[in-house]
């Protein structure tokens, strides 16, 4: 075989080659795109289920804030009655979503005009929601159905009036309980449904 035929002989072997690397190089992209386009997917997945777990927290936060305010004022106004000769409510406003601590010398609130008399105000919304009250001595709000308007806690010299539990729900419609007790014991926020408490006057004891 000469030199001539020996050059063509590899040319024509590098020829037959090329087809089959111009198939595979292809397929090596597409293989490659497809690993990208798993590795964006899996990203979006972490993110995305971050974002959510973020703000669940960021709404439970929120709610929790919010119940903590509201437990200060009950606490406010029992701290402020016992220590002085001034009485206080908290109104719990069902038909206009917002409480209200208000001084009052009277308990038709008459003596005092609500510029006067208002001393706080808050307000209910979807994500810190005011569900019903369950007073101590049995009465729950939730009997009066659509006509329940407003709940009210009284704090004098000697305690609370009446204690009870107002039922509160966050964004997802879970259900957290604010406990008053009539004396001694603070103010509290409870997850969930807290138990009936036991009227002071039926303390066996």
């Amino acid at each position: 075989m000469t030199s001539d035929d020996s050059q063509l002989t590899k040319i024509g072997y590098s020829s037959l080659l090329r087809p089959s690397s111009i198939v595979h190089r292809p397929f090596l992209k597409a293989m490659v795109l497809i690993e990208m386009l798993m590795v964006v997917g899996i990203i979006a997945l972490i993110t995305g289920m971050g974002m959510i777990a973020f703000g669940a927290m960021w709404g439970n936060t929120r709610f929790k804030t919010r119940a903590d305010e509201l437990v200060n004022t009950f606490q406010m106004a029992y701290d402020t009655a016992v220590q002085s000769d001034r009485r206080y409510a908290v109104i719990l406003d069902h038909y206009n979503n917002r409480y209200i601590l208000r001084q009052f010398e009277a308990l038709d609130f008459s003596v005092l005009p609500d510029d006067e008399a208002i001393i706080a105000t808050g307000w209910f919304d979807e994500h810190f929601q005011f569900d019903h009250v369950l007073y101590d001595d049995f009465e729950n709000t939730q009997d009066s159905g659509d006509d329940f308007r407003e709940a009210r806690f009284y704090a004098g010299r000697a305690g609370w009036q009446v204690g009870g539990i107002v039922v509160l729900r966050d964004r997802d419609g879970n259900p957290w309980s604010i406990v008053i007790h009539r004396i001694g014991k603070p103010v509290q926020l409870v997850e969930g449904y807290a138990e009936m408490l036991t009227p002071q006057a039926r303390v066996p004891f």
